[in-house]
């Protein structure tokens, strides 16, 4: 019995992960505008007919069930907030007729990492991708649409690239660069179902024009020639006196050679001169001047000293006579 129970059990459980897909599918449809149907199943919202979408969204109680959406026939316009708020749509269809995305129509859709619109595309409604934050590269197959209000603004760069058989304008593309603060950029290619881009890169896609590639190149090495010219120009301008070798050059040789020995020599030479001018100077000039001058002195204390001298004699004789009688 308890091997019975327990195989049931396991039956059971076998039975209900089967059916877990199934259960989440959803399989419902309704019209969307005049001449116009929807139909999701397996997670696609697909539109068929001919005509444009109406604003809002028919399809709200199952947005959290839309992963990719499909346009088929003639369908010509995205309604206003459409697929605002699907944050589980990752893909797009947006068929051959397409003319015109409406406000907000995929705001905040997160996982969208690239839109592929066909040549009869004209204008991107305002803030029609703003949110969109995986979105990297937009492939426009016309000619060049009108941008309007921060239609394609996430925060990051995004690659929008236009067909090499239809340039863009340069005079606006530079324009509309400028105004997305450079998180915007416009070059040539194709869109590649074969090579499509890999989520969070800004290099992987391969541009389709090698004239785009070469027109680039020479600019960029016309921009780097018309650096060097700059540069050499400044350097040519910039006065020699800044320049730490010409500096050097100037003052080195002046000091230690030129300086040094002028030095040296003269101060043997003013030693000399000194020498012989003490020298001169020790030696009395004019010997009869000295001894006329500073000589007197010594002539007055020798007289003086033989005076005394004279004198004791003269008073010790007298004294010897006295001493006889």
């Amino acid at each position: 019995m308890k091997k019975r129970w327990i195989m049931n059990l396991l039956l059971v459980g076998l039975l209900l992960m089967l059916l877990a897909p199934a259960a989440g599918a959803v399989s419902a449809s309704g019209s969307c505008g005049e001449g116009l149907t929807w139909k999701l199943e397996n997670y696609t919202l697909t539109v068929t007919g001919s005509g444009d979408m109406e604003d809002g969204c028919p399809w709200a109680d199952y947005k959290t069930k839309i992963d990719h959406v499909v346009l088929e026939g003639g369908v010509t316009k995205v309604g206003k907030e459409n697929f605002s708020g699907c944050d589980r749509l990752e893909t797009v269809d947006f068929g051959d007729a397409l003319v015109e995305i409406g406000e907000k129509a995929f705001y905040g859709c997160e996982d969208i990492e690239y839109i592929h619109l066909p040549a009869t595309f004209r204008s991107f409604g305002a803030q029609s991708f703003r949110g969109c934050d995986s979105l990297k590269y937009v492939y426009c197959d016309g000619g060049m649409p009108r941008f309007n209000d921060s239609c394609l603004w996430t925060g990051n760069y995004i690659a929008v690239f236009f067909p090499t058989n239809n340039p863009w304008p340069s005079e606006y593309t530079s324009s509309l660069i400028s105004s997305y603060g450079g998180n915007l950029g416009i070059m040539m290619g194709n869109f590649d179902p074969d090579n499509l881009p890999v989520k969070d890169t800004k290099t992987t896609v391969e541009v389709d024009s090698t004239e785009e590639t070469e027109e680039e190149t020479e600019a960029a090495e016309a921009a780097v020639a018309a650096l060097a010219e700059t540069e050499a120009t400044e350097e040519a301008t910039v006065p020699p006196t800044t320049v730490p070798e010409t500096t050097e050059a100037t003052t080195v040789p002046t000091t230690e050679e030129t300086t040094e020995p002028t030095t040296e020599a003269t101060t043997e030479e003013t030693t000399v001169e000194t020498t012989e001018e003490t020298t001169e100077a020790t030696e009395p000039v004019n010997p009869v001047e000295k001894v006329g001058g500073d000589g007197w002195i010594g002539m007055v204390i020798i007289a003086g000293v033989l005076t005394m001298l004279l004198a004791g004699t003269m008073i010790f004789r007298g004294v010897s006579r006295k001493g006889r009688y």
